[in-house]
């Protein structure tokens, strides 16, 4: 299949994952990081409100479970795997993942906000968790040692954001830099408006991704045009 946006770095298919991702290489992916269906649902409010194909509670983790399948071949042996998830969701993102890798732990960006619900009775949902899992072989992160949770990165204003549930480009940054080594390949298959993808070329670092609706693939390959490297890749 021909690209939808393609450069030196990154290239962005206009596909179901599940089709695409039979395609990619055997053992090339070093990261795979992604913010899939949550399974609930969701419909947005405000400028970016819309809701996301394939969120119902049974299809959502059909879906993922599916794309996990197409994915596991072209995963590297020493893959790091990143999976965002709803805290009500967590087991079947669980499941899902640990037929392929092995869970590491679950990270939690705190987002340092309020969110919507139960303002009376319960507690704010400020936060969101990441599933963090690994294949076969160990490879070490990079850097010192983290605590999982993240703070410090603040969610995208709805009044700028593309997407309904687009993830701060600083935070997948992050992950990318502690996962990813120099001349690796990050794979986000449902890529959204791009956070992952602009993430990994600003850190010099090659990317794919697939989306399914193209008024996201527009707004990402918008966005990957102004997004330029940073500086040279960081050692690994």
């Amino acid at each position: 299949m021909k690209p939808y946006f393609q450069n030196d770095l990154v290239t962005l298919y206009l596909a179901d994952c599940r089709d695409q991702l039979l395609d990619l290489p055997s053992a090339s992916v070093d990261v795979l990081l992604t913010d899939p269906p949550y399974g609930m649902a969701y419909e947005g409010r405000g400028r970016s409100a819309a809701a996301i194909r394939a969120d119902g509670s049974r299809q959502g983790m059909r879906v993922l479970r599916q794309a996990l399948s197409a994915a596991s071949a072209a995963l590297a042996p020493d893959v790091h795997a990143y999976v965002y998830c709803h805290w009500e969701s967590w087991p079947d993102f669980y499941d899902a993942t640990s037929a392929h890798l092995r869970p590491k732990g679950a990270l939690i960006w705190w987002k340092a906000r309020g969110g919507m619900g139960d303002c009376a009775a319960s507690y704010a949902p400020d936060y969101e968790v990441v599933l963090h899992a690994a294949g076969p072989t160990r490879r070490p992160l990079v850097g010192k040692r983290l605590g999982a949770v993240l703070a410090g990165f603040a969610p995208v204003p709805s009044r700028v954001r593309t997407h309904p549930t687009e993830k701060p480009v600083e935070l997948q940054r992050l992950l990318i830099e502690r996962s990813c080594p120099v001349g690796g390949l990050v794979l986000d298959p449902f890529a959204g408006s791009g956070s992952t993808l602009v993430a990994a070329q600003q850190l010099g670092r090659r990317a794919v991704g697939m989306e399914l609706e193209e008024r996201y693939c527009e707004a990402a390959a918008r966005r990957l045009e102004l997004a330029l490297p940073e500086g040279p890749p960081k050692a690994a």
